[in-house]
């Protein structure tokens, strides 16, 4: 008995030690960054709806902001990123929000700037719709996601469509360009001021570094590329193009709103295929500091069934359009795969009436020489080399043709193809066969070696420096290489400023050494 009372209490007293000391932790101060980030955490928490009451909402926000500011942590920036995106997207939708305004709530006071227009790398609050997070976007589609740490929150965003003659430039899906959203709190506060606060949208491809500072800013180049086409039916579309041309019209697009102070890249996709074949070329070419701060990105879409002088023409009348939209290009880049590669070239010669001796029979040429110049079969065979394209990049183009398009198998496809009706109606009278063998016209037909049109082109000077890329399957075989479509006699050009073979098949647009290889020729350029 005595030995059990000895034990209850020396039970109670080690309970009761215990107690005091559990006790004693649980009141322990927190410590000052974690107190700090609780009370932005609760500040975000209660910030509301800006519908609702705009000055609680932006006041806890940029109070939360401001709390979080300068913490590395992954609290502290998730806090940051989250109050920074939930202002950014309340300017964007609020198209009547002024430039600086005073908000007020619960004893705190902020002024607001926010900068819509002014120095270069500065993107207006108004050219968005909305924004998200970059981080939220799935990590999808691109081989490598491209980002870069530093200040800001980087944000995929969706564009309003532009107005005017640069809206048919633009992709019903609006640009795929990255923005950061920098939120900043200025020293220098005065007892009785309003604290100052800055949220500012910069363009990444522009700026490296927070103005003024050497702080790297926060970039993330693969979001919006993905946001705005991870579910294009890419495959789909380029089937149509190829099986009834007439469903989608060819287009010039823009992939981010144009800067005069950039040279244009313009990627031609081949046969069969969508300007979303070139999402990680793009993805790799913007997230190069050297490459994305001289070049902006467009992109060419044609359905692949039209022949290939008639797509040529289209490419060709777009750029001028473009022109006229935003102002005369004096250094355009084009970069074409395979069939696109040929459209490219066509763009760099001037073929005088050798194209037309090709393709019109002898006792139509005189029916031909009357038509107007803006008959479309004038506007198809007879050109000027553009003095704009400064510089083309081939990739798999068969510029002598794929003795592919002479296999049975691909002879009996072309026989369910058709061509664009405008293309017939306005060619019956020079080409009488157009109308009976439709099919000897289509593009996979003209990709054959015995096409006159291989025999003009390899007449004719290529008016502009040109490159090659080319693709050997990995077998290291050249010059009796072939990519799997195209041999390397038909890729090969002697005029060439430099040749790569690539490790890879048709599909070597996207392989890591034609993208090295793209990079090396726009620096250089």
């Amino acid at each position: 008995m005595k030995h059990s009372v000895c034990r209850l209490f020396s039970l109670a007293a080690v309970t009761s030690v215990s107690c005091v000391f559990l006790s004693s932790c649980a009141t322990a101060p927190l410590d000052a960054g974690q107190s700090r980030l609780n009370r932005a955490a609760a500040l975000q928490k209660s910030a509301g709806s800006p519908t609702k009451d705009p000055q609680r909402f932006v006041v806890s926000n940029l109070r939360a902001a401001e709390l979080a500011s300068g913490d590395s942590s992954p609290r502290a920036k998730a806090i940051y990123e989250k109050s920074t995106s939930s202002l950014a997207d309340w300017v964007i939708s609020d198209c009547g929000h002024r430039s600086t305004a005073t908000y007020s709530f619960d004893g705190m006071t902020y002024q607001l700037t926010i900068p819509v227009a002014g120095e270069r790398g500065l993107v207006s609050p108004s050219a968005m719709e909305s924004v998200k997070p970059a981080s939220e976007v799935p990590r999808t589609l691109v081989k490598i996601w491209e980002s870069r740490p530093g200040a800001g929150v980087p944000l995929a965003a969706r564009w309003r469509p532009q107005n005017g003659a640069v809206a048919r430039f633009m992709s019903p899906r609006g640009y795929a360009a990255p923005v950061t959203a920098l939120l900043a709190f200025p020293d220098g506060r005065k007892d009785g001021a309003p604290q100052a606060a800055r949220l500012e949208f910069l363009d990444p491809t522009v700026l490296t570094s927070v103005p003024g500072t050497r702080k790297p800013l926060a970039a993330d180049f693969s979001a919006p590329l993905v946001d705005r086409t991870r579910d294009v039916r890419e495959f789909l579309i380029a089937l149509e193009g190829l099986i009834d041309p007439e469903v989608r019209d060819a287009s010039l697009y823009f992939l981010e709103p144009y800067d005069p102070h950039k040279i244009p890249v313009v990627l031609v996709h081949g046969l069969l295929s969508h300007p979303r074949m070139w999402r990680d070329v793009i993805n790799e070419l913007t997230a190069d500091p050297a490459v994305s701060s001289r070049y902006q990105f467009w992109v060419f879409y044609y359905p692949t069934a039209w022949p290939i002088a008639y797509s040529a023409m289209r490419l060709r009348e777009d750029l001028a359009a473009a022109d006229k939209a935003v102002g005369k290009q004096k250094h355009i880049v084009l970069i074409g795969h395979s069939m696109g590669g040929l459209l490219a070239r066509m763009q760099a010669i001037s073929p005088g009436d050798a194209i037309v001796r090709s393709q019109i029979p002898p006792e139509r040429r005189a029916k031909f020489d009357s038509l107007p110049p803006e008959h479309l079969a004038k506007r198809t065979l007879q050109f000027e080399a553009s003095p704009a394209v400064q510089r083309i990049i081939f990739i798999s183009t068969p510029h002598r043709g794929s003795k592919i398009a002479d296999w049975s198998l691909t002879t009996w496809f072309t026989k369910f193809l058709r061509l664009p009706t405008k293309l017939t109606t306005a060619a019956v009278d020079l080409i009488p066969t157009l109308v009976s063998s439709p099919e000897q016209y289509s593009s996979i037909s003209r990709l054959s070696p015995s096409n006159p049109l291989y025999k003009v082109l390899e007449g004719l000077p290529i008016k502009a420096p040109h490159h090659s890329i080319i693709g050997d399957r990995g077998r290291g075989d050249t010059p009796n290489s072939s990519d799997g479509v195209v041999a390397y006699w038909s890729s090969h050009l002697d005029s060439a400023e430099s040749e790569v073979i690539v490790p890879d098949d048709h599909g070597a647009f996207d392989d890591p050494s034609a993208i090295t290889e793209i990079k090396r020729i726009l620096k250089r350029n």
